[in-house]
């Protein structure tokens, strides 16, 4: 958990950045880890968030259920319902001139610092391009990640809170353009992203292994010597299924040529037969 004493003024993360995906996000949190950005250890008082809730700013925060501790983050504004952009969440400034648009949604051309002009793409341009209208004032942009500092611990769950404006967006820097977050190196397995829609995006760095394939029965891997054959229902119950040509064989009217084998008759059967063939015919 972060801590720091309660007069210091809590400042943004870092003071201008735009993070465009999962990949961004997880090298401000390294670099958070490292010690070479600062997180925010507890909420914005009205002076802070007067003066650092702009566009440009971005927080770094751990959850926490201390009292002392961040639980959700605040900052004093009205947001419009969260829209997923995987794998980030965002919400649009509610602003009293707020008007229905006059006309329709059109694509934009930005341009970014020190860079030609291009289309570009990135979580907040899908925002843009999928919102039903086009935010005129702030829109803040969220991701959350468990936090995996040794393979004992229980991890930790830290949030990024970023803020920008689309007339500013454009010269906002990125991560490949800052000097100290470029070359920052994000270790294998150490942030998982906390939401369930981004699991998938996340396997190849969440390190952890996925389970072996199990070929098919019409593929040419190998099979078990053994004729138990366990099935997927009987492994996920713990319960070992013998196959079914294992569990007709060993019944007596099993495989072909069981209807050749005759069973011995008992004595007093046999003793009825005999007293009914000695018999004369009438």
């Amino acid at each position: 958990m972060f801590y720091a004493p309660a007069q210091d003024v809590q400042r943004p993360t870092h003071p201008r950045l735009h993070v465009r995906d999962a990949r961004d996000a997880h090298i401000v949190f390294e670099a958070v880890r490292k010690g070479l950005l600062k997180p925010v250890f507890r909420r914005l008082n009205e002076l802070e968030r007067s003066n650092y809730i702009q566009s440009g700013s971005l927080f770094v925060w751990e959850e926490s259920d201390d009292e002392m501790g961040l639980k959700r983050w605040t900052d004093g504004r009205v947001w419009s319902q969260s829209r997923m952009r995987e794998p980030y969440l965002f919400y649009d400034e509610k602003l009293a001139t707020d008007e229905p648009p006059s006309e329709p949604k059109t694509k934009c051309t930005y341009r970014f610092v020190e860079g030609p002009s291009r289309t570009w793409t990135s979580s907040a341009q899908s925002h843009y391009e999928r919102s039903d209208h086009h935010p005129l004032g702030l829109v803040k942009q969220a991701y959350s990640a468990f936090v995996f500092t040794s393979v004992n611990a229980k991890p930790r769950k830290w949030h990024l809170t970023a803020y920008f404006t689309y007339a500013d967006l454009p010269s906002i820097p990125t991560v490949d353009q800052d000097p100290l977050l470029r070359t920052v190196a994000v270790p294998p397995g150490v942030y998982k992203s906390g939401k369930a829609r981004s699991r998938n995006s996340d396997a190849s760095t969440s390190g952890i292994p996925s389970p072996p394939s199990t070929p098919s029965p019409g593929s040419s891997g190998s099979r078990p010597s053994s004729p138990m054959q366990t099935s997927p229902r009987a492994k996920k119950d713990g319960v070992v299924l013998p196959s079914l040509q294992s569990a007709i064989a060993h019944t007596p009217m099993g495989f072909a040529n069981s209807h050749h084998l005759t069973r011995p008759r008992m004595a007093e059967d046999q003793r009825m037969i005999q007293m009914l063939n000695s018999r004369p015919i009438l």
